[in-house]
């Protein structure tokens, strides 16, 4: 017996090293998956932003004249397919599998990235621009999948942390969408067209491998599962359609379409209403719009964080009051008679609307996410999947639609009425979200 026991100590220590050991590896696993999931978004819209510098002019070469309504449809058919493809991966993000979307999504963008540079030998206008929009609305496909799918499995994993992962999620996004025209110009002046399509796509295409090999097993991950019956327990399943008849949560999605549509205006209209105002050079109106995406990268962490330790809804409705105001001083507004166009009012209106749009973005998903429990929804994957695909949507459709709203608008008025419109337009959402969050509240006690 006395020989024995040793033997059992060793057994018993043996599995408390196991023990201890197994959840150490499924933590690494878990940082290192987090780790490609925002590498993998950084490079998406690396890809996404690459043709800007350049892919104008080419445009225009191939078809002899100006080609900017041929160019938009190219954009914006990224957009229009991302939103409607959000909408579906959010409903059926259980059913297809986190591992699946994301690997394809990946494998989707990467390999229409690669497809793309090969455009450089399609010499004839029709075909060159029929391709063109072909392979961007694949690639947006793709793009949807990875986004909302990869949104969900970070929320999924660290669910205490909801804020902070829209938060950081939203920060690597933003270095690619900053980064994405500098770094393709610059490929682009060293090696011609193919060359920044080539390698940023070759790069995404090595991610599907090791995604799959790291969402392995999804559930071990994330500690949730999705859910495939009517009914879970006391918790009502999951449906996008049924998320989006819930009135607050459409208006928190309808905050987000403004906010982002209001920002057309700037790639639309600001340019052309700087030069005239100020005379500025391409290069200082360059350095204009990277104040509003600097103040972008650099606060989506601390607001990620911010919303995890307070209200999303009081964050969002800062953010709706700090960008209305952002849009009224672009012009400066009529409302704003006392103020004349001065530089100082563009440098801080820029600063102003990359805070509310990270403060908008940031707190929607949590807020939603709240509703929807408050509502009965079990918090799982098939949640977190509807949530980050009806706000990617949203987001997609503001893309999609807003360049042609803020170019009518321009048109039509000019761009100091247009910022204006904007800027009351989301001052008054502001209003509107809290005289709703107040009713609501006050019901909320009376039951």
């Amino acid at each position: 017996m006395d020989e024995d026991l040793p033997l059992l100590s060793r057994s018993s220590a043996a599995t408390d090293e196991s023990q201890t050991t197994k959840p150490s590896k499924r933590t690494v696993r878990r940082y290192m998956t987090v780790a490609v999931i925002l590498v993998g978004a950084f490079m998406n819209y690396l890809s996404i932003y690459l043709p800007s510098p350049f892919y104008p002019q080419i445009a225009a070469e191939r078809k002899g004249s100006k080609a900017d309504t041929e160019v938009g449809i190219m954009v914006g058919s990224l957009q229009l397919s991302a939103f409607v493809v959000s909408m579906f991966v959010g409903g059926y993000l259980d059913r297809l599998g986190a591992r699946f979307l994301t690997t394809s999504g990946v494998f989707l963008v990467g390999g229409c990235t690669v497809l793309f540079g090969f455009l450089e030998y399609v010499k004839e206008w029709s075909p060159f621009i029929g391709l063109s929009i072909v392979i961007r609305f694949v690639m947006g496909v793709g793009e949807a999948a990875f986004d909302a799918t990869s949104m969900a499995l970070l929320l999924g994993m660290f669910p205490a942390h909801t804020g902070a992962m829209w938060g950081i999620y939203g920060f690597a996004e933003t270095v690619g969408f900053v980064g994405g025209a500098p770094l393709g110009g610059l490929m682009y002046h060293v090696e011609g067209f193919y060359f920044p399509f080539v390698v940023i796509g070759g790069i995404l295409l090595s991610f599907t491998l090791l995604l799959w090999y790291l969402l392995s097993d999804v559930h071990s991950l994330t500690g949730l599962e999705g859910t495939g019956d009517d009914r879970v327990g006391d918790h009502e399943a999951v449906s996008v359609w049924q998320l989006l008849k819930i009135p607050s949560i459409v208006l928190m999605l309808f905050n987000v379409f403004s906010c982002y549509a209001g920002l057309a205006l700037l790639d639309t209209s600001m340019a052309t209403y700087l030069d005239k105002e100020f005379g500025w050079s391409v290069a200082h109106i360059g350095l204009v719009f990277l104040i509003g995406g600097t103040t972008c990268l650099i606060l989506s962490l601390l607001i990620g964080v911010v919303v995890d330790a307070t209200n999303p809804r009081i964050v969002m409705i800062i953010g709706l009051l700090v960008e209305g105001c952002g849009m009224m001083l672009l012009g400066p507004s009529f409302v704003l008679s006392f103020l004349s166009p001065k530089p100082w009012c563009v440098y801080v209106a820029m600063v102003l609307l990359g805070l509310g749009v990270s403060m908008i973005t940031i707190s929607a998903g949590p807020d939603i996410t709240h509703i929807a429990i408050s509502r009965g929804y079990e918090k799982n994957m098939a949640l977190n999947g509807a949530v980050s695909g009806i706000v990617l949507a949203a987001l997609f459709l503001s893309g999609a639609l807003g360049a042609p709203i803020a170019g009518f608008l321009t048109a039509a008025l000019n761009f100091r009425i247009s910022s204006s419109i904007f800027g009351l337009s989301t001052v008054l959402l502001m209003i509107i979200t809290v005289v709703a969050t107040i009713v609501k509240t006050v019901m909320s006690r009376r039951q």
